[in-house]
């Protein structure tokens, strides 16, 4: 499902972090992306419901390497988010989930572009004021091999652009199966100082939110990326932890309120 819009709403209460746009593609639907077949083999980027997989019963956007009937293909595919307000949104950042749909055939290359225009030839530009990007061969990742693994993309060089898109591109590859990606997220994030957050950590670990500050934390919310709060839970010591046993793969949003002050941050989960 798609967030162009800001969640502003639920979050500027809380902090000045704000989600400028999302897509889990749990609808099956990614008409609004541009999709390019570059390769013209005639195979694009498409939703994919991989019910019956080891990945579980969830929705991805995929593209193939290798297809039952065609067999090996060498795919030059892209897939174009819808134009990203950003404006105004201080430091961004790019959050999404990829991985290997066979845990035996995951040598999948791709590339993700974010950009201030849409078109190939914005994506090919170096200027980093102009596109960010990032490309990496999953088989490198033995944690992508069937599974899907969280990636972050610093976008800072692109702070004070009006408009952005986000651009996947599966390529240089042939003959193994197909790369997903999920849980796609563009955050802009303001500067906020506040003594009462120094020296703040987190890590998950053994499906646990592990929390510790200077100060007594008194408050812990978690969402998921359509805006919805699914853990709320009341703190009392400078070291808490919070079970996430009971929650889905994928990345949430989590507001951590300390003696006034509140910290948001993105956590995955696996």
């Amino acid at each position: 499902m798609k967030k162009i819009t800001l969640l502003a709403a639920l979050f500027a209460v809380f902090t000045m972090n704000a989600q400028l746009f999302s897509d889990d593609f749990e609808d099956q639907d990614i008409s609004d992306w541009t999709l390019l077949d570059e390769d013209g083999d005639g195979f694009i980027f498409k939703a994919y419901d991989p019910s019956t997989s080891q990945n579980g019963d969830r929705n991805f956007m995929s593209s193939e390497s290798w297809d039952p009937i065609q067999g090996p293909l060498t795919p030059d595919n892209y897939a174009i988010s819808p134009e990203i307000d950003v404006a105004g949104n201080g430091t961004l950042s790019l959050d999404y989930l990829v991985g290997g749909q066979d845990p035996l055939w995951f040598d999948e290359i791709y590339t993700v572009y974010v950009s201030t225009g849409n078109t190939i030839a914005d994506f090919m530009n170096t200027d980093p004021s102009v596109t960010v990007s990032f490309s990496e061969n999953i088989g490198n990742d033995p944690a992508a091999a069937g599974e899907l693994v969280p990636r972050n993309l610093d976008l800072s060089s692109l702070d004070g652009a009006s408009s952005l898109y986000i651009a996947f591109r599966h390529h240089d590859v042939t003959d193994q199966f197909i790369i997903n990606f999920d849980d796609v997220v563009l955050s802009g994030v303001l500067g906020v100082n506040d003594n009462n957050l120094e020296g703040f950590k987190f890590f998950v670990s053994n499906n646990q939110l592990n929390l510790s500050a200077k100060t007594t934390m008194t408050q812990v919310a978690i969402y998921n990326i359509l805006g919805q709060e699914v853990i709320s839970q009341k703190l009392a010591s400078n070291k808490e932890t919070v079970s996430i046993s009971g929650l889905q793969s994928g990345i949430y949003i989590v507001n951590v309120s300390v003696e006034g002050a509140s910290k948001t941050f993105k956590i995955v989960k696996n």
